[in-house]
Order: structure tokens, then C-alpha cells, then sequence
């Protein structure tokens, strides 16, 4: 097996990419400098990047790939950044801004490259004689999974209609435009208490961390073990009836008046949780297992903000904690949805900023387990594989991301029938097959 210094790679271009001035610029910061951040953005201000891939089949000849798809693609991504004026701006914490914020100006850009941007960065990979990659990576605390699905469904359309449009750059729709009015979040915490609240955690941190250091810089957490060669990335697929043999597996040893959330995610979450439990079985004694799950908030607030809000709008419930014993038991996917299940109906049954300082102090005070905090990165509604450029859905995607922490990522299956592809990573090609052996039913 070919180790990444043994790899060919070929760095074709590094390019500068940037907003195009649009002619009825309707909500797209126009005539703004700078974007404030909110309290759901600062709660991801330091964390990790997200990394997601995209491959796609194109067989054709390299001079069809530069003359077609990579012409295609910087030129619509110039015309989706006009639409997405934040992601081509910069992260900004001067040291008199009491909070950090995003900066908007005329010059900025995105880079296709292989480093990071950042806000968000591209790089495109072509595989002669198979197709091409897009990789996206992109700052957390600027945006959600939503978001970014948004920005990428934007992009995809706009390059999709390029040539249909001839001379005239496509148009995107109303329903895909962003929403970028920071006030109907702000208004919710007109004190900034929650928002500070988080703030002030980072800053504390970094005092903690790095005593002297600057507290207000913007540099990011590092998280997770260092990736090794004997780390294996794996994928694998509940179909709608592996799904539907879990829902029916947990309902037979419910009692007749337990009300459940059996929800795809919820069960794909628990069954995942448990067989990583007893992967590492052979680790434990009376361990106990953390896990934890973010949820849009966009429709829980009270009253809901628009579903095409732009940025960050989700957080979590109070972490999960289970006894790794119940988990690895003969009731353990049961325990498992059960708790689930009451995370997800406690998100709708209080009012975010009623409850946020409750949430964040149960993370804070967390005692810390050997399987670390468990967590999952993705959605499957999100519905990633329907994202095409022109050149048909992708072959395969990936959220490359998670080999950075105790994450499982959940994206829906590329057949669009109901089902959910999860990856993981683990420490060997052992431990995958003993986590196979337990997952594939």
C-alpha cells in the first residue's frame, strides 16, 4: 500500500477566486463591510474545520477537464460567492473588538488550493481517466452543515445553468438565496448573555492553555490522536430496511406506554454508538460512555428564524452518559435509543435561550471517559448526494473530518432510498473488522 509521500500529486493551479458584482445584489451584504456573529457561532469559534469531499465520475481527456469543469467551476463559484459574500471575507478579533466578527471587503476572494483559507477554502482534484474531487474545507464557526449545504447547492446550480444561459450569468433562485439578518437571533439575547457566555469560555481556555499568549487569537483547537498509517476509514450503509429491523427490534422490548423518537437518525445513531462500545470492549470496567448530537435550531426557536438563515443555528442538548456496561448488554441498543430519544424531545421542549446556560455547564463539567466524546458530524437531510455541478450526482462523499475526534459521520445513502451511509475511522484494520462483525446485521 502507497504511503501519502509515496503519492504523485501535481499542483496545477492556485487560484484567487472572487465575488462577482451582481446587478439587484437583494440581500447579499451589498453594501455592508462587515457581518456580526451570533451566539451559535461562537460556540464552534475555535473547534476544527469541517472537511468534506466530493468525487465525481468524468472519463474524459484532461484538456475537457480544464476547458469544461474547472472553467465551469471558478467561473460559477465567482458568481456563488457574490450570492455568499462572508465566505470570501475574513475572521476577524482586533484587539480592541470585543467580539470577533466577519470582515466583507471589495478584494476578497476564496482559494482553490490545497491550504486553508480562512473562512472556507476548495481544492479540486482531477483523477485522469476516473473523474475529479471537490474538497471543501470550512470554518465552524462560521458556518453549519446547513449552510454549507446551502452555499454547495448554490455553487452546483449556478454551474449547472452556466452554458444553458449563454452570455448571461444564471440567476439564483429566491428560495436558495441566504438570509443574513444577524437580528433575528440577536434579539432573542439582547444583553449578549449567552453569547458572551461562550465567549468568555474560549478566553478562558486559551489563558489556560497558553498563559501570555494572545487570548483573542483566532488560532484553532487541535482535537483527537494524531492519525497514524495503521488508522482505516470505513463506510458503511443501513439500507431503509436495516433501519426498519432496528425500529422493530427496539418496539418489541418496549413497554406498552414508552413514547419513542424512532427516528432514522436515532436509531442509526444508537445501533452506531453501541457496536463502537463494544469494539472497545476489552478496554473498559466501569467506564462510562458520553455521547452527544447537534440539532438545527432554525425551526426550534420561538418564534422560528427563516430556513435559509445563513451561518451557524445549531447546538446540542445536554451530553448523553450511560454506564458502558448497560451499553454492551443484551438491552443496550434499547438503553441507548431510549436516551437519545429524550435529547431529542427535550430540544423541542424548551426554549433555547431558557436552557442554555444549563446545557453548557453539564458540557463543562463533563467527567471525561477512555472513548472520549462520542459525537456525530453530517445529516442525512442535508441530501449531499443530490448535489450536481453538470456532470451528474457524486460517485461518493465523505466527511473527512471526523478522524479528528470520536465522531461518526451520517450522510443518506447515494441511492436516495431511505437509508444512511455512516464512516468512521478507526486505530486498525483489526478494530474495523471487530466493529464490522458487531454493525452489519
Amino acid at each position: 500500500m502507497e504511503t501519502p509521500s509515496q503519492t504523485s500529486i501535481k499542483i496545477v493551479e492556485v487560484t484567487q477566486v472572487s465575488p462577482i458584482p451582481l446587478l439587484s445584489p437583494d440581500n447579499h451584504l451589498a453594501h455592508q463591510n462587515s457581518l456580526p456573529l451570533t451566539c451559535f457561532d461562537f460556540i464552534w469559534i475555535k473547534l476544527p474545520p469541517v472537511e468534506s469531499v466530493f468525487f465525481y465520475e468524468f472519463t474524459a481527456s484532461s484538456i475537457d477537464f480544464n476547458t469544461k469543469v474547472l472553467r465551469g467551476l471558478k467561473q460559477s463559484l465567482a458568481l456563488a460567492l457574490s450570492y455568499y459574500r462572508p465566505l470570501a471575507g475574513h475572521l476577524c478579533w482586533g484587539q480592541h473588538d470585543p467580539k470577533p466578527y466577519i470582515l466583507c471587503a471589495p478584494t476578497d476572494s476564496v482559494s482553490i488550493t490545497d491550504q486553508t483559507a480562512t473562512v472556507i477554502s476548495v481544492q479540486i482534484t482531477f483523477f485522469p481517466g476516473s473523474g475529479f474531487s471537490i474538497g471543501f474545507t470550512t470554518h465552524h464557526g462560521i458556518l453549519d452543515g446547513k449552510s454549507a449545504a446551502m452555499f454547495i447547492n448554490s455553487w452546483a446550480y449556478l454551474c449547472k445553468n452556466l452554458e444553458q444561459e449563454n452570455e448571461n450569468s444564471p440567476e439564483l433562485p429566491h428560495h436558495m438565496a441566504p438570509f443574513f439578518d444577524r437580528t433575528v437571533i440577536s434579539i432573542k439575547d439582547p444583553t449578549d448573555k449567552i453569547a458572551m457566555l461562550y465567549l468568555n469560555s474560549w478566553l478562558e481556555f486559551a489563558a489556560k492553555e497558553n498563559p501570555g499568549a494572545n487570548p483573542q487569537s483566532l488560532k484553532l483547537v487541535e482535537m483527537g490522536d494524531a492519525i497514524s498509517e495503521n488508522h482505516v476509514r470505513a463506510t458503511f450503509e443501513l439500507s431503509k430496511q436495516d433501519i426498519s429491523t432496528l425500529r422493530r427490534k427496539v418496539m418489541s422490548k418496549l413497554k406498552s406506554d414508552d413514547v419513542l423518537h424512532l427516528s432514522s437518525f436515532v436509531l442509526t445513531y444508537a445501533h452506531a454508538v453501541v457496536c463502537f462500545v463494544k469494539t472497545k470492549a476489552a478496554e473498559i470496567n466501569n467506564e462510562k460512555v458520553n455521547f452527544i448530537f447537534v440539532a438545527d435550531f432554525r425551526n426550534r426557536l420561538v418564534p422560528p428564524v427563516p430556513s435559509n438563515y445563513f451561518v451557524n443555528c445549531v447546538d446540542s442538548d445536554k451530553p448523553i452518559v450511560v454506564k458502558a456496561k448497560d451499553v454492551v448488554g443484551e438491552e443496550g441498543l434499547v438503553i441507548v435509543v431510549k436516551t437519545i430519544s429524550n435529547a431529542v424531545t427535550n430540544l423541542g421542549k424548551y426554549e433555547y435561550y431558557e436552557r442554555a446556560e444549563e446545557v453548557y455547564s453539564s458540557i463543562s463539567k463533563l467527567e471525561p471517559s477512555s472513548f472520549g466524546l462520542i459525537g456525530v458530524s453530517g445529516w442525512p437531510k442535508l441530501e449531499f448526494y443530490g448535489v450536481d455541478f453538470g456532470w451528474g450526482r457524486p460517485r461518493k462523499v465523505d466527511v473527512v473530518s471526523i478522524d479528528k475526534g470520536n465522531s461518526f459521520s451520517m450522510v443518506e445513502s447515494r441511492d436516495q432510498s431511505g437509508g444512511i451511509e455512516i464512516g468512521f475511522v478507526m486505530k486498525s484494520q483489526e478494530e474495523l473488522q471487530t466493529f464490522a462483525s458487531f454493525f452489519i446485521l
